[in-house]
């Protein structure tokens, strides 16, 4: 009976630990005190999968490796919208690092060697007056 609590207890512990471990960069964010007077001209929500390795689905990452791999996507992804409405800028741009239970249980069935998640990206596209 002692054996099966502390199996409960370690399983608990493990799961807290593998949880509390995450990994996110932002790059590139620009601030700015004046913003030019803008017309939204459409929004976006958009989701993009991310592969990354050596780690948890949604989660840490061994050294870090491909910690900034989804910098280039979601740019481009941004600028694809930022083109298809032909704005200026996209605002108020919210990005959500996500997984699923089929992206843990990928990253489970790989033994960590492939983390794979979903980046889900929101935003409003504005033109310059």
């Amino acid at each position: 009976m002692n054996t099966k609590k502390l199996l409960l207890v370690m399983a608990a512990l493990l799961a807290l630990f593998a949880a509390s471990c995450t990994t996110f960069k932002l790059s590139g964010a620009q601030i700015t005190r004046e913003i030019p007077s803008y017309d939204t001209v459409g929004s976006f929500d958009i989701t993009i999968p991310v592969w990354e390795f050596l780690g948890s689905a949604g989660g840490a990452n061994l050294f870090n490796a491909t910690s900034d791999a989804m910098d280039t996507k979601i740019y481009d992804a941004i600028q694809r919208e930022i083109q298809k409405f032909t704005g200026d800028a996209a605002v108020n741009v919210v990005v959500e690092y996500r997984t699923s239970f089929g992206d843990m249980f990928f990253n489970g069935l790989t033994v960590g060697i492939l983390a794979p998640a979903h980046a889900h990206v929101t935003g409003i596209i504005v033109k310059y007056n």
